[in-house]
């Protein structure tokens, strides 16, 4: 799978637990789930630092080639 669901769906009651009867494993069962559907207005599971992490890493760059100069 390309990108994982990080909002946890309408029917993710609590882990071990689903509303349409399945295991209610976030990471597992629910990723791959037909009838899933994001809740609106909740929060992800984890957020996407990726922009952050790029940034930094230019910066820390920009630095360098700076103090090599």
């Amino acid at each position: 799978m390309a990108k994982t669901r990080e909002i946890a769906c309408i029917y993710y009651d609590c882990e071990g637990s689903c509303l349409k009867g399945r295991k209610g494993t976030f990471w597992k069962e629910c990723q791959t789930c037909k009838n899933y559907a994001p809740k609106r207005g909740s929060a992800p599971a984890r957020k996407n630092l990726k922009r952050q992490k790029i940034e930094k890493i230019q910066k820390n760059d920009i630095k360098q080639m700076l103090k090599d100069y």
